[in-house]
């Protein structure tokens, strides 16, 4: 959970998305973008976009 104000979710939202759930249309606006750019819609497999995202998330010192 995030340390910041957080309405109720529900739904597949990540929890780096849930802490914009004060702003619903801003939380499903990245959502829609993260579904759009990821996850399925390029030609690596699933475990290889987790595998990239892990990777920059440790570069980034990113707890995500």
């Amino acid at each position: 959970m995030a340390w910041i104000r957080q309405e109720s979710v529900e739904g597949d939202y990540s929890e780096m998305v849930k802490p914009l759930s004060i702003n619903p249309r801003a939380m499903d606006a990245v959502f829609e973008m993260t579904q759009a750019i990821s996850f399925g819609s390029s030609a690596l497999t699933p475990v290889q976009e987790e595998a990239i995202a892990v990777a920059v998330s440790v570069s980034n010192r990113c707890r995500y």
